[in-house]
C-alpha cells in the first residue's frame, strides 16, 4: 500500500499528463476552443467575402454573354463602338447585383476576323464584343487588405475591379 502511494506521488511530481480523477479539467479545453474558434471565424469571414466577390464575377460573365447576344440580334441598340448606355429591355438581362451605377459597358464592332473596328457591321460576318467592368468596392465588407500587419504581413487583398467580356457574330 505504501509503495503504491509513493508511485502515485512520484507521478504527480513528474507532472503526469493524465486527467485528474473524476474528469476535473484545468481549462485546457476552453483555451483550445478559444484559439481554434478565432481561426475558424477568420477563415469563415474570408470565405464569405470571396463568395460575394465570386457571385459578382459570375453575374458579370453571364451579363456579358447576355448583352453580347442582345447586341448581335439588335444591331446598333447600344451603338457600335465605345461606352454604351443600356436600353431598359437590355438592362433587364443583368443581375440586380451588378445593375447599378458602378457598371461600365463597352461595345466594339469588328470586321470579320480582324481587329479593325466598323460602324456598319455586316450580318453573319462581323462580330460584336461587349466588355463589362464593375467597381466592386461596395461589395467588400472586410478591411482591404484583410489582416494586414505593416512590415510583417501584407494581408489578404480582395479585388475591387472586376470585368468580363464576350463576343457574338451579328445576325
Amino acid at each position: 500500500m505504501l509503495n503504491r502511494i509513493r508511485k502515485r506521488s512520484a507521478r504527480a511530481a513528474a507532472g503526469s499528463l493524465r486527467p485528474r480523477p473524476g474528469g476535473i479539467s484545468r481549462g485546457q479545453t476552453a483555451v483550445e476552443f478559444a484559439m481554434v474558434s478565432v481561426l475558424g471565424l477568420v477563415l469563415m469571414m474570408v470565405g464569405v467575402q470571396f463568395a460575394l466577390i465570386g457571385q459578382v464575377a459570375l453575374s458579370l460573365s453571364q451579363g456579358a454573354s447576355a448583352l453580347a447576344r442582345y447586341a448581335a440580334v439588335h444591331p446598333g441598340s447600344f451603338g457600335y463602338n465605345g461606352t454604351a448606355s443600356l436600353p431598359s429591355d437590355a438592362s433587364a438581362l443583368l443581375s440586380p447585383t451588378i445593375n447599378d451605377g458602378k457598371l461600365t459597358v463597352n461595345v466594339n464592332s469588328y470586321q470579320a476576323g480582324t481587329t479593325t473596328q466598323t460602324s456598319t457591321p455586316a450580318a453573319t460576318v462581323d462580330r460584336v464584343v461587349v466588355t463589362l467592368t464593375y467597381d466592386a468596392t461596395n461589395k467588400i465588407a472586410l478591411p482591404n487588405p484583410f489582416l494586414a500587419i505593416p512590415g510583417i504581413f501584407p494581408g489578404i487583398p480582395f479585388p475591387t475591379s472586376l470585368g468580363a467580356q464576350d463576343e457574338q457574330l451579328y445576325e
